[in-house]
């Protein structure tokens, strides 16, 4: 019979690393479960770090609390992953309607290149692009909701990253869904730029103060050791208040966000000389109305939020997604008692070329597409990480395009700007760093004419591009032909010199826009037909121009109807017959009176005939 102290040593061991490792293997536990109750649950819960053990107070370290754990106890954070929000690098989902990409900007190179994981045409993934999920992070985590590629799987593939110092981005579950007027978007910006990653959603939620810097700490600091925790590293604060007897929080969390939560990350304002004033514009007409973003943006606890846009019920397999569009709500016993729209003067051949945005969403049309700028591409919203009206990308709005069912819709455009090389007619994208890298001290005056104080960058010379193009083509001959693409066109060196080309790389990117929603008696054509049909009008004739950082040409205007393949000598044709609509009119008025008349005249006249043959008989009966 074997000893039973034979595997003392062995199971004891064991036992120990179980008890030092539990955290690390913990899994949430479902507390509860959705019972069809319309009453907000009450959220004083515990907190518990990215390791799974519950926060006290007297820990140390005294680590940020995990929204993966925290909001996990209860509610599946693996199901909320697969939102539309999170789930751009999961290569199993569709694609859906292209929309607003992340815009890689680099003044020194002249950089300007849309980058999406969802492979929307004209765009580029951040791979091609030389990104890898941890530099993509550092570019445009001040605005990232979290999870996808913040929150990778694995990080072997991943060089020059510190995962394991900065921690994870995890899903920011409280920016939506926390109502505390403390909740700071700002905040998480700041933690994010500083790589702590790990602490961003804790320090944004107010509910915790973070000092110090991942950025500014040794590859072997580990946040989770005491030994590791030092003047520069991240250190976390919690309000002894906010905790009960417990050690548990409260947080007002709704399901319906303000709209402001959304604005964070989806605002969009004109910019230039023409541009408005902030107090001189009207917010989206539903929101004055009462409406809340997710009213029409609806989603369940797999996030998978409804876009609005007609198509998207049979693309997404979601039915009831189809009574969320324009038609959908503005039909006869459409949603929240929405108004059917009356259209009495509008040819119907209208409501089938054009999309209800084209006449009732963004800002009004002018001669001059002016430039646009959102919360995405200019990091709108952080404290003092606004760059300027002049700063890059150059987006522009509103631009009437073509769908790919043929109706016009307005849409935000721009135009890329980048380095690649042409092999075979397809061109392959030359990351910024390798540029760099190529180009030696031929950028440095560009770098130095820079007034990044002013964000201000001088634009490239002809002869700057074609030294770096030679040394491009120094440095990998074989690869293909370096190019530059900007300004709507592809240069490259020929016997003659540096020549621009039109090709499909060089093509503007653009997605349709919906909002801000204008009244009936704001839309496109209450003013009459010449809104859109007279011979300057901008819906037809307003000219864009292909700016970009690094163009080295000034862009020629190209006009609206060019986009909508349309022929301007129609277009003029149908403008002069619309101002002579009313002379038309007139006369069609005046030609139907006298015929009236002339008719009227007829029938009393021969009414007297019919009365004089009837008299004649009685009189001759009567002799």
């Amino acid at each position: 019979m074997t000893p039973p102290t034979r595997h003392a040593a062995p199971l004891l061991i064991l036992a120990i690393f179980c008890i030092l490792t539990r955290g690390a293997f913990a899994q949430p536990t479902r507390l509860i479960d959705l019972d069809g109750s319309r009453a907000t649950a009450v959220h004083r819960i515990p907190l518990y770090h990215a390791e799974g053990e519950k926060i006290n107070l007297d820990d140390d370290p005294l680590l940020p609390f995990s929204t993966r754990v925290t909001c996990g106890q209860c509610h599946d954070y693996k199901k909320i992953k697969t939102g539309w929000h999170f789930n751009a690098d999961d290569p199993d989902i569709s694609p859906g309607r292209p929309g607003e990409p992340w815009i890689l900007v680099h003044r020194t190179t002249g950089t300007q290149l849309p980058l999406s994981c969802r492979k929307w045409p004209g765009t580029y993934t951040p791979s091609q692009a030389g990104l890898t999920p941890w530099l993509f992070t550092r570019a445009f985590g001040s605005h990232l909701p979290g999870g996808g590629m913040s929150e990778p799987r694995g990080t072997s593939s991943d060089p020059g990253a510190r995962w394991w110092v900065s921690g994870k981005l995890e899903i920011n579950c409280l920016h939506c869904h926390n109502a505390d007027p403390a909740q700071n978007g700002s905040e998480w910006a700041v933690q994010v730029s500083r790589q702590n990653f790990l602490w961003a959603a804790a320090a944004a939620s107010s509910l915790a103060v973070v000092t110090g810097s991942a950025a500014k700490v040794s590859d072997s600091f580990d946040p989770f050791m005491e030994s590791s925790a030092g003047t520069r590293g991240p250190r976390t604060r919690y309000p002894e208040d906010r905790f009960n007897a417990r050690g548990e929080v409260f947080f007002n969390v709704v399901r319906r966000p303000d709209p402001g939560r959304c604005y964070f990350c989806h605002s969009t304002r004109e910019v230039g000389p023409t541009a408005p004033e902030k107090w001189n514009t009207d917010p989206d007409v539903h929101l004055t109305k009462g409406l809340l973003c997710t009213d029409c943006h609806r989603n369940g606890l797999d996030h998978k939020i409804v876009r609005g846009h007609e198509g998207e019920a049979a693309e997404t397999g979601n039915p009831p997604a189809a009574t969320l569009t324009c038609r959908g709500c503005h039909k006869k016993g459409g949603r929240l008692g929405a108004p059917v729209p009356d259209h009495a003067d509008l040819p119907p051949d209208h409501l089938e070329t054009l999309t209800c945005t084209a006449c009732h969403s963004g800002p009004q049309p002018g001669s001059l597409v002016p430039r646009t700028q959102t919360s995405l591409s200019h990091r709108m919203g952080v404290h003092g990480g606004y760059r300027g009206e002049d700063a890059p990308p150059y987006l522009f709005s509103p631009v009437f395009l073509r769908l790919p069912d043929g109706r016009i819709a307005p849409h935000k455009m721009m135009w890329p700007s980048f380095w690649g090389v042409l092999s075979k007619d397809i061109v392959t994208v030359t990351s910024h760093f390798e540029v760099l890298e190529a180009a030696g001290k031929i950028l440095d005056a560009n770098r130095e004419r820079s007034k990044p104080e002013k964000n201000e960058s001088p634009p490239l010379t002809r002869e700057t591009v074609i030294a770096v193009l030679d040394k491009m083509t120094a440095r990998d001959p074989d690869k293909g032909i370096p190019v530059f693409i900007s300004g709507g066109r592809l240069y490259r060196q020929t016997e003659n010199g540096l020549s621009g080309i039109e090709h499909p790389s060089a093509a503007p990117y653009a997605w349709p826009l919906a909002h801000d929603v204008r009244p009936a008696s704001q839309a496109l054509g209450s003013s009459g037909c010449t809104d859109c049909h007279a011979p300057d009008s901008p819906f037809h004739f307003g000219r864009i121009r292909a700016e970009t950082p690094g163009a080295i040409e000034t862009p020629a205007g190209i006009f609206m109807h060019e986009f909508q393949d349309l022929d301007p000598v129609f277009l003029q044709t149908l403008a002069a017959s619309v101002r002579a609509r009313p002379v038309f009119k007139w006369i069609g008025f005046t030609a139907s009176g006298v015929i009236a008349l002339v008719l009227i005249l007829y029938t009393f006249h021969g009414l007297g005939r019919i009365l004089q043959r009837r008299r004649k008989p009685r009189q001759t009966r009567t002799r």
